[in-house]
């Protein structure tokens, strides 16, 4: 994916965020008197990615029906959204102003991969370093919502191939499968992907109210940022929201107690000559 910077002094914006994000973060951490050796917990934290990666991607084998009706629910609403694909970019176009230049520079930071991912690696560094365990795992389980997240879109982007706003081609003009060409990557938003899976983490691990709608608040301000530079169509954003949302509360559901409901597996075995892949029910 790529993330383009859209402002002069984005160092200093970050450093605001990044203080905006630790307080509630460094606040809800609580110290461990006795702590595993340094290397035996990065082994294990690679492990629990390892197999959280495997449950996501198995658990639509599983999904029952009030999954699929919120799958179903997510593409009808992506539907109906790009109903008001072009009249909503034309509001924002109608509607630039200096200061809505200046908030959309410094929102869609929050949707920035590369700092986003800075932030949730040093969330877990320190609390790596500290011994905070509930900081180390809020990193650890918001960088994994990025990727996996983030990873999915890319896929969904390549092969849809929709043409972004700025390319004038209409929010109904694709090209599937043109892996270097950034102009028809438009759907999903991945900033929004990145924005939603932070703020899902967060809120989940933070539980309180006031913190999520803060949360929720940023997320949904940076996705409008990209309709505002005509990066992005509303139906974008809309789905982007969802399989985020929907990626990291599975993840985060999994982490905190639900790991044995997939029952099904993939393992990866050596042998002479390769390696053996077993998948079993």
């Amino acid at each position: 994916m790529v993330y383009p910077i859209h402002d002069s002094a984005p160092f200093m914006r970050l450093r605001f965020l990044l203080i905006c994000l630790c307080i509630p973060v460094l606040a809800r951490s609580q110290g461990e008197e006795h702590s595993p050796a340094v290397g035996d917990v990065l082994a294990g934290d690679g492990l629990t990615l390892f197999h959280a990666a495997e449950y996501l991607a198995l658990r639509p084998l599983h999904w029952e029906t009030r999954d699929w009706l919120i799958a179903g629910g997510v593409g009808v609403g992506t539907g109906a959204a790009s109903l008001a694909d072009v009249e909503l970019r034309g509001l924002f176009d109608r509607n630039h102003t200096l200061t809505g230049d200046d908030v959309s520079n410094v929102v869609v930071i929050y949707g920035d991969g590369r700092y986003m991912f800075t932030l949730g690696a040093g969330m877990y560094i320190a609390g790596l370093l500290s011994h905070e365990r509930w900081l180390r795992e809020t990193g650890l389980l918001a960088t994994g919502a990025m990727f996996f997240s983030g990873a999915l879109s890319t896929a969904i982007k390549i092969g849809i191939g929709r043409a972004r706003p700025f390319t004038g081609h209409g929010n109904h003009w694709f090209q599937p499968f043109r892996f270097f060409n950034d102009d028809v990557h438009s759907f999903p938003s991945g900033h929004t992907v990145v924005a939603f899976a932070m703020s899902t983490v967060l809120s989940r691990r933070i539980g309180n109210v006031w913190a999520s709608i803060g949360l929720y608040t940023l997320a949904t301000a940076t996705a409008a940022s990209r309709i505002y530079t005509s990066e992005h169509w509303f139906s974008d954003l809309v789905f982007g929201a969802a399989t985020s949302i929907a990626v990291s509360n599975s993840l985060v559901s999994w982490f905190e107690g639900d790991r044995g409901e997939n029952h099904c597996s993939l393992r990866v075995y050596p042998g002479v000559g390769g390696v053996s892949l077993v998948f079993t029910l």
